[in-house]
Order: C-alpha cells, then sequence, then structure tokens
C-alpha cells in the first residue's frame, strides 16, 4: 500500500511516502516561502524520485491541526482533492497526535505543544503514543501545573513542538527537543494513519475538516458585530 503523508501545520511543512510501514521518501523544508508555492512541486519531485504516479497511492493521511489557519487550509484542501479525484480513502492527524506518535518510543510523558502565541498553547500528552488527556488550548502556565502535579512528581517530560522551542526558557531547556529534531515529520504522519487505517479508521473527501481548537479572526469579527 503506497501511503502519502502530508504536514501544512506550522512554517515547516512537507510530504513523506511510505510502502505499507516501510519509508520511501520525505521531503521536509523548513523556511519562509508558502505551502501554496512548495507543496504541490514537493509531491511531484517525491513521487518521480520513487518512480510512481499520483494515481498509485492507495491511502492519504494529513494533519488536520491546531495550526496556520492558511496552511491547514492548503494542506487539507489538497489531501481532499487528491481523495476525491483518486477515490482513495483519507486519514486526519493532528498535529498534537502527530508528534506523540513522533516521539512514543521516549520513556516518560510526551508533551506536544503548538504556539498559539502571548503564552498559550494548543497541548495534548501522550505516553506510548497514546493520548493521556484530550486536546486542549490554554496557558503555558496551565499546562506546567499540569506536568507539576503531585501524582506525576516521578515522571519524566519531554516537551516537543514549537511552543516547546519558543517557551524553551519557562519550560526548561534540559526537557525540550533541541530545534533540528523537533520538526514534526511528515512521515509519523504518514505511518500514524496508516495504523489507524488497518483499525478500519479513515474518512473520505467529504467529511474531513481542518482542526482548528479555536475560531478564525474572521469568525470572531463576525460575531462581534451582531
Amino acid at each position: 500500500m503506497n501511503v502519502l503523508g502530508i504536514d501544512t501545520s506550522t512554517v515547516t511543512g512537507g510530504v513523506a511516502l511510505l510502502s505499507d510501514d516501510r519509508l520511501v521518501g520525505e521531503s521536509v523544508l523548513n523556511i519562509r516561502t508558502t505551502h501554496s508555492e512548495r507543496l504541490l512541486p514537493a509531491l511531484e519531485r517525491l513521487l518521480a524520485d520513487a518512480g510512481i504516479t499520483v494515481k498509485e497511492l492507495d491511502l492519504l493521511s494529513v494533519v488536520t491541526g491546531p495550526g496556520s489557519f492558511t496552511g491547514l487550509r492548503i494542506g487539507v484542501g489538497t489531501a481532499k482533492g487528491l481523495s476525491y479525484a483518486l477515490g482513495v480513502p483519507i486519514v486526519g492527524v493532528t498535529t498534537l497526535e502527530g508528534y506523540g506518535w513522533q516521539f512514543k518510543f521516549f520513556p516518560g510523558i510526551v508533551v506536544a505543544m503548538v504556539d498559539a502565541r502571548r503564552e498559550n498553547v494548543f497541548w495534548q500528552a501522550f505516553r506510548e503514543g497514546i493520548a493521556l488527556v484530550d486536546p486542549s488550548y490554554g496557558s503555558l502556565q496551565s499546562v506546567l501545573d499540569w506536568c507539576s502535579c503531585s501524582k506525576r512528581s516521578e515522571e519524566q517530560f519531554l516537551f516537543v513542538g514549537d511552543g516547546a522551542i519558543n517557551y524553551g526558557e519557562q519550560i526548561r531547556a534540559s526537557q525540550s527537543v533541541p530545534p533540528s529534531q523537533n520538526l514534526l515529520r511528515p512521515s509519523a504522519v504518514a505511518h500514524l494513519g496508516y495504523i489507524r487505517y488497518l483499525q478500519g479508521e479513515h474518512s473520505d473527501a467529504f467529511s474531513l475538516n481542518p482542526t482548528y481548537m479555536r475560531q478564525t479572526e474572521a469568525e470572531r469579527k463576525w460575531q462581534e458585530q451582531m
């Protein structure tokens, strides 16, 4: 089974191709060009290098958010278009779940955080890739308070995501992954989507939507005018 993973949730973005659970190729860029400029060219190069055509894709796995509103629309829209055109299933993976899966071999609790600005984050905690809490939006301090709870006093914590990078001083650098290793890998997204598909979880081009976890600025302004 040829599985395509797509991530456009943050400034970093990319695509990965798996053959079942074997990594065939991956493209990750951490540059300031827009996802609309680089996503399709990266996909075309990846498939060309792998020697397969887009029609040979069997499954799509895409990051649905939280993250950049514009980036998510580009990634999810591309995946939905491919799913519809090719008639193949699609699996949505949240940014937080992707991080939790990527670092599932850490012997402790992985805390995935996406920076929501002004010391607020989207976050979720995982052990061995399994969620310990529901995804949440709140202050960085509320996350640190959860981690410092007495019943978790003996736990090891690993903070990942751009929230961990941007708030490294508050978190303590020793508990964070270096920036060069802290990028969400599209291969992890593809693999988690593949595992979920084998477990019977998948969607289609019409029912999959971005996971924003908060209102867009346009929605807030519209409500303020009512």
